[in-house]
């Protein structure tokens, strides 16, 4: 589904960074330690990160590969997508020859790509919140301003702009909108107030740079009063696990798979039957990786500090 020249995928990547910024600034504010903040953003990211490229070569690879046996265990590219993934490079592909017949044929999580960035924002936050400049509302409200300000300019003067740039400006305006709602959250009522008056803004301004802007703090308002306004008493989004990773790095992979293994065909039904899955799947990765990894946080950010010390001059 496409409007104004965005589709839901498209609008879902800028939902995820918008979050990713206002937990990323809470996080911040709550540890005020640097080694730490450093060992709870890697503990969050790279297990299950390592868990899923292990799984897509030694378990999915094997049973949809297009390839014989021999060849895909001696192809470079099987052995290379743990390190691309790792390391944060091309995800574009998977493992040798995988789900060849599919439409979208070698990919095994497509997704993965926003990750660099996701890691880019981590550390221009850190660097935010630990360095003189004042850390504070009107701050993030300032370089939410600059962030969009540099989107929009890209979008229409630089119209040869490298995909690189155009992914970085354009997140880096999701991002800090988060960071902006975080630094804001005991200043404004959670209403969906925002999302309904940009709402008729974001339809007039149709497929222009500033609609995306708009578009964004319209998702926002609608995604932050859903996790936390009391709605009559029932539990909220805020109230689940942190199963949004695990949902995030798995739902391309196991859409693949349902396609590829003719469990389902239609757009609809993969829908019905990878979403369930995805969320299953989160759970898993939540409860047996990430969070059981995140419970050695403290002694991992000792380490870093130990490692800091020792080669520091």
């Amino acid at each position: 589904m496409v409007i104004n020249s965005w589709s839901l995928s498209y609008a879902a990547v800028n939902a995820f960074f918008i979050l990713s910024g206002f937990l990323i600034a809470d996080s911040l504010e709550r540890r005020r330690d640097v080694f730490l903040f450093a060992a709870s953003r890697a503990l969050r990211i790279l297990p299950a990160l390592l868990f899923l490229s292990l799984f897509a070569v030694l378990v999915v690879g094997p049973l949809a590969t297009s390839l014989s046996p021999g060849d895909y265990w001696t192809a470079s590219s099987t052995w290379l997508f743990p390190v691309n993934v790792m390391a944060f490079l091309d995800t574009s592909s998977g493992p040798a020859g995988v789900f060849g017949s599919n439409p979208w044929s070698g990919e095994f999580s497509a997704t993965l790509w926003t990750l660099r960035y996701e890691v880019v924002a981590y550390i221009a936050a850190g660097t935010l919140f630990f360095s003189p400049i004042p850390w504070g509302r009107y701050t993030h409200l300032v370089i939410f301003i600059l962030t969009s300000g540099v989107y929009i300019f890209v979008r229409y003067e630089v119209e040869d702009a490298p995909a690189l740039v155009m992914a970085a400006t354009r997140l880096s305006s999701a991002f800090t909108l988060g960071m902006l709602i975080h630094g804001w959250r005991n200043h404004v009522s959670v209403v969906p107030l925002a999302g309904l008056l940009s709402l008729p803004i974001w339809l007039v301004l149709e497929a222009r740079p500033e609609a995306e802007i708009v578009m964004n703090i319209m998702m926002a308002s609608f995604l932050f009063w859903l996790a936390f306004a009391r709605l009559w008493g029932l539990p909220t989004w805020a109230k689940i696990p942190d199963w949004s990773y695990g949902i995030y790095i798995w739902h391309y992979p196991i859409m693949q798979s349902v396609l590829y293994f003719n469990i389902a065909e239609t757009p609809i039904m993969i829908g019905a039957i990878s979403l369930p899955l995805s969320v299953l799947v989160a759970a898993f990765s939540w409860s047996f990786i990430e969070k059981p990894c995140l419970h050695h946080k403290a002694a991992f950010g000792t380490w870093l500090v130990r490692i800091y010390q020792k080669y520091s001059v």
